[in-house]
Order: C-alpha cells, then sequence, then structure tokens
C-alpha cells in the first residue's frame, strides 16, 4: 500500500501532533504515522477512575506551548498549584519563600541565607540567559557565593522548574530561563490530564497506525518505510518520534551529539484526602510532592491525585523497591499513609526530556537543529532539537521551526 500527502509526520506524541495541526492549518495535507495511541510520553492512564499522567506534569503559561495552542483553537483549561508550598529540609517543613513576607517567616533559610536568597531573586528578572549558554549551573550559582542553605533552596527551585538534578553539567541558559517563565507567568494542571491536550491536538487529523522503520528520500520524494509494508510518500516530512537514537537509526546516520536522558522515579497516587501541605520539596533530596486534582479535575468526586517523584541524578541506580519506598515516606510526610491510598502506579525511570541542554555543548543553542536530519526535506522535532524552550516548550517550539521548513521544501518540490 502507498499512501501520498504532501507533508508526513512520523510520531505521534505531543511535538508531531503540534506538527500536524500546524501543518492542517497552513493548507498541506498531512498523515501522522503512530502505532501506538496518540500522546507519547503525554498520554494519561484511567485507573478505576483517577487519570495519571505519566508523572507531574504542568503547562508553563508563558512558554511556546500555551501560545500555539491558542493559536490552534486546543483548549487548555486547569488550575495552578496549591499556595501552601512548602519545603523538607531533614526533618524540617518549612514554608518555601514566595514573596518577601514568606521569605522571613521561612524557617528553611538562616538569617544570612534569606538575604542573599532575597538578593537572586530581585536580580533573577534581569538576567539574560542566552549569555549563559556555555556555563554551568553549579558555577552560575558559585558566582553569586551563596551560602549553603540558600543555594540548596535555588537548586530546588531548579529541579522543581525544570526535572534536571545535573547541576554540574547542565546549561545555566536552560535553567535560569526556565525559572523565570516559572515566576512571570506560573504553570497550570491541566483538567483531563494531558491526553486531553494530545487528543485536542489529533481533532480532525488522519493517523495511521503504522510502524515507521526508515525515512529516505527518494528521487523528487521523501518516503517512510513501515513495518507492515505500506510506504509513505510526501513531498517532505517531520520526524518526531522522541529519542534521538532511534530517530538517527531511522534516518541511516550517525548519532546525535546530545546530552544526557533526563529521568525521574515516579510514584502516582489516588487518595481518599488532599496532602498537606499541598507541595512539599525536597530541598536537602531531590524529591517532590504535588496534589494535582485538585485543582485539576483527574479523579472521582471526593478522591485526589498526588504525583511524588525523585529526580534522578546520572548514575543513580537505586532499586525500584528502595526507590518507591522513599517515594512513600516522602507522601507519609505530608500526611498520605497507606491507608489513605485507594489506587497507585510506580514509574521507575520515566524519561521526562529525552536529551538535556548542557553546558559544553553550548547550552539550548547547541541542541541539534530542526535541519539536522541529514536527509534533505527531512525536519526534526521534539524535546530535545532546537534552541528554544525546554520540556513541552521545546516540543512545540521545533515543531512550529520544522513545519515552517518543511511548507518551504514541500513548495519547492512543487514547483
Amino acid at each position: 500500500m502507498e499512501i501520498r500527502t504532501d507533508v508526513v509526520v512520523v510520531g505521534g506524541g505531543l511535538a508531531g501532533l503540534t506538527a500536524a495541526r500546524l501543518l492542517r492549518a497552513a493548507g498541506s495535507t498531512t498523515v501522522v504515522v503512530e502505532p501506538h495511541v496518540v500522546g507519547g510520553r503525554g498520554r494519561t492512564d484511567e485507573r478505576n477512575g483517577f487519570r495519571f499522567n505519566r508523572g507531574p506534569h504542568a503547562l508553563y503559561l508563558g512558554g511556546a506551548a500555551r501560545r500555539v495552542f491558542d493559536q490552534l483553537g486546543v483548549p487548555v483549561a486547569g488550575g495552578a498549584p496549591g499556595s501552601d508550598a512548602c519545603g523538607l529540609r531533614g526533618d524540617t517543613i518549612g514554608v518555601l519563600p514566595a514573596g518577601a513576607a514568606s521569605l522571613a517567616r521561612t524557617s528553611l533559610l538562616s538569617v544570612r541565607g534569606k538575604v542573599a536568597f532575597g538578593r537572586l531573586l530581585a536580580r533573577l528578572p534581569k538576567q539574560r540567559p542566552e549569555a549563559l549558554a556555555g556555563t554551568t549551573f553549579a558555577d552560575w550559582l558559585s558566582g553569586h557565593d551563596l551560602p549553603d542553605d540558600a543555594r540548596e533552596l535555588v537548586e530546588a527551585i531548579a529541579r522543581i522548574s525544570t526535572y534536571a538534578n545535573a547541576p554540574d553539567v547542565v546549561s545555566a541558559d536552560m535553567i535560569v530561563g526556565q525559572i523565570q517563565t516559572a515566576v512571570a507567568d506560573g504553570v497550570r494542571y491541566v483538567h483531563g490530564g494531558w491526553q486531553w491536550i494530545a487528543d485536542g491536538l489529533a481533532t480532525g487529523l488522519r493517523v495511521e497506525g503504522l510502524t515507521a522503520t526508515a525515512v529516505h528520500r527518494d528521487g523528487g520524494d521523501v518516503v517512510v518505510e513501515t513495518a507492515e509494508g505500506a510506504r509513505v510518500i510526501a513531498a517532505a516530512a517531520v520526524v518526531a518520534v522522541g529519542a534521538p537514537a532511534a530517530t538517527a537509526a531511522m534516518l541511516g546516520r550517525a548519532p546525535f551529539d546530545v546530552g544526557p536522558v533526563v529521568e525521574a522515579a515516579c510514584l502516582d497516587l489516588g487518595t481518599d484526602l488532599p496532602s498537606s501541605p499541598s507541595v512539599l520539596l525536597g530541598i536537602d533530596r531531590p524529591l517532590y510532592l504535588s496534589n494535582h486534582c485538585p485543582p485539576a479535575r483527574l479523579a472521582p468526586a471526593g478522591r485526589f491525585v498526588v504525583h511524588v517523584a525523585r529526580y534522578l541524578a546520572a548514575g543513580d541506580d537505586s532499586s525500584p523497591a528502595d526507590q518507591r519506598a522513599e517515594l512513600a515516606a516522602h507522601a507519609a510526610r505530608a500526611g498520605l499513609t497507606a491507608d489513605h491510598i485507594v489506587e497507585e502506579r510506580y514509574l521507575h525511570r520515566m524519561t521526562v526530556v529525552a536529551a538535556l541542554p548542557t553546558a559544553d555543548r553550548g547550552g539550548l543553542p547547541g541542541r541539534p537543529s530542526v535541519t539536522d536530519s541529514g536527509v534533505p526535506g527531512v525536519f526534526l522535532a521534539g524535546d530535545w532539537v532546537g534552541p528554544e524552550g525546554h520540556l513541552l516548550d521545546a516540543s512545540v517550539a521545533s515543531a512550529e521551526s520544522a513545519v515552517s521548513a518543511a511548507l518551504t521544501a514541500a513548495r519547492l518540490v512543487a514547483r
């Protein structure tokens, strides 16, 4: 079987679906090649009425994703995280400073730490992230001469903003830019989970349940070969299959030069009461907990969804039993003991971002470009591609750029 279209999109994750919707909006016929349920790492799984994202997910309101979804008419409703956020250092739980009043009363910082932390927060909006692409986050922090307690708190805020737990290698441009976006515009937990976004993007698209095995050029055409024997033929293609290694293999090219994968261990909980506090962030340990329902609608009436996670560092080889026990203990700190857990799911090493932008590769500008496929007329999209954004925002920004390049290539072929 042969399928012909203007532009083919390989991959039905959020990057691929965004690309396909943008192509359709531009008037191109488009086929999405995806053998699984659409959504990729953005899928939401329903378990006995509870809707679990694959670990904690939040939409950054000041990023590319919100802008493009609004442009496409894809509604994304939800709510902000709870305002009673706390941090845990050792056995001490204290208020996470979010302004002058909470900074003054928090028990997480010494007087010297409060002064240093407040000074850094005041300077943060004036930082130019693009000037920090070749600097590690650890080196950037060292330049601010913070006492240990303040430095630990900034590192914890960086983890919750980016999922990255590699201060010695991650580029400071990404970290600082992400914190700026989070502080300036906030985040939203999405009603119905991120599957709502995926399904909204997929509305009206032609999705073929095929398994792409290779993408190559054949004369004036781009051809997608599939395991089922079908061929999809187009003037251009956007490849958004998620992982750099899988992308390189599909294109028959050398591996991409990218940073390490970002991973987290996640415990997704359906409970009969909300956590207290609603957010509990590890300060001296890379732990996270937040009540996602409410504010988002993800559970039956009178029930709640709480996500607990550990941001994994490189070389973290803790066993599933040890990781799960640590996350369960963190949940218990917020009142979620075993007798309050109705449903749960553990993900030992969930991929959060396919490749971390690193200082030695030039930060965000050092990531592969959308034009780096090595195959004429084939363009890349994903959270490891392009100079803009992190997490979903990188996926969407790269999809937007890849579509622009694909439309140009398709017009040239048509001539």
